[in-house]
């Protein structure tokens, strides 16, 4: 039997014995079909006075300009990717329309250690993402009544419920940056992978590997396989995907105008082979999905996929929470850090009436862009 489909069989059991053991509400623990929560039970009073409030409300207005930014960043990219897949009819190596990619595994994230790098992402994305909302939360002077844990699926994940009556109480400006204290933690967390990333780079010896080729592409009919390493194209060494990509582009492979014959030299089963590629007239890929690729130890076997992953998680869902989405469910609508930060701007500026009615349009349509854009197409931090 297909591994995937055991996988999946194995999964789809696990949940429905704890759906049968502990369905619905025990104390702490509430499982639902495919939703775990575990609450701490644990109370957080507002900081009183001190430094921490104060620096932390400093802090709150730079969470306010940051969530600003990615907002408009997340509307930004929705334009640019409407424009690819729907204007320009641009396609991803492999034939994949240009999109948003979905975290699933199996299907976009492949059930070997990629998986494990990207579960260990999310859940340090979560933590960081609510311990923000709480620690401004709590120096804005509203208390934080319950906390914990919860596990959606396969996705671990944390949350922080703030006390309703005085999150309402509190001045907009308080609210404004509690909304936003998420997406700036996760915003911090991705520069602050970014910064190690680029701090490794000169000790780390990178390299280019092809993990997927097209079937009928030329980089198939030119004997390309996955798994191959190239080491030169026509001459140019290559050693990032950068470099790969530069060389192609200088030998006019994305000129669909012309046709174009070249050699590119591989690593592959302990040895070296130069292979004849030809690009042929009205085609302007070669058929191959690559990764970067790195030699740093044992240790940064582990490291650098895991900040590869943290830098890729935080800021994909800085940008998911800093759009204001609207998702109605039967239990009630679900709505996003910048639906909130929407509606209460709207509150402000029309009243009441216009928030419910305007937060839920905008929140809708840009729940169906974000759907209109799914696509598959492998996520890897291992090559």
């Amino acid at each position: 039997m297909d591994p995937l489909v055991l996988a999946a069989a194995a999964f789809t059991a696990l949940w429905v014995l704890a759906w049968l053991v502990f369905r619905g509400r025990r104390g702490k623990l509430q499982v639902y079909p495919l939703l775990l929560i575990v609450r701490f039970g644990v109370a957080l009073e507002p900081y009183g006075g001190g430094l921490l409030p104060r620096l932390l409300n400093w802090v709150g207005w730079f969470s306010i300009a940051l969530f600003l930014v990615a907002m408009v960043s997340f509307y930004v990219l929705i334009v640019e990717l409407i424009r690819a897949r729907y204007f320009s009819g641009e396609t991803l190596p492999g034939g994949a329309q240009p999109g948003l990619v979905p975290l699933i595994p199996g299907v976009t994230v492949p059930l070997d250690a990629n998986l494990a790098f990207i579960l260990i992402a999310v859940g340090l994305a979560i933590v960081v993402h609510e311990a923000a909302h709480a620690l401004i939360a709590r120096a804005s002077g509203v208390k934080v009544k319950d906390f914990g844990l919860l596990l959606l699926a396969f996705i671990p994940g944390a949350f922080v419920e703030p006390d309703e009556g005085s999150l309402k109480k509190a001045p907009l400006a308080s609210r404004l940056k509690i909304y936003s204290g998420g997406v700036m933690g996760n915003i911090v967390l991705a520069f602050i992978a970014f910064l190690v990333l680029t701090a490794l780079a000169s000790t780390v010896s990178t390299y280019v590997v092809i993990q997927e080729v097209l079937e009928n592409s030329p980089a198939s009919e030119a004997g390309l396989k996955p798994g191959m390493v190239i080491v030169e194209v026509e001459g140019s060494p290559v050693k990032t995907i950068g470099e790969f990509t530069e060389a192609l582009e200088k030998l006019g492979v994305k000129d669909k105008g012309r046709s174009v014959t070249f050699n590119v030299k591989v690593a592959y089963e302990g040895g070296e082979l130069e292979l004849k590629v030809f690009k042929p007239e009205g085609r302007d890929k070669i058929g191959v999905t690559v990764a970067q690729a790195f030699e740093f130890g044992l240790g940064g076997s582990l490291i650098i996929p895991l900040l590869m992953a943290l830098f890729m998680i935080n800021l994909a869902l800085a940008l998911i929470n800093a759009a204001p989405i609207f998702v109605p469910t039967p239990m009630g609508a679900l709505v996003t850090d910048g639906g909130h930060f929407l509606g209460d701007l709207i509150a402000r500026l029309g009243g009441e009436d216009a928030k419910r009615f305007v937060t839920p349009l905008v929140g809708v349509v840009t729940l169906a862009m974000v759907i209109s854009l799914l696509t598959i197409f492998p996520i890897r931090v291992v090559p």
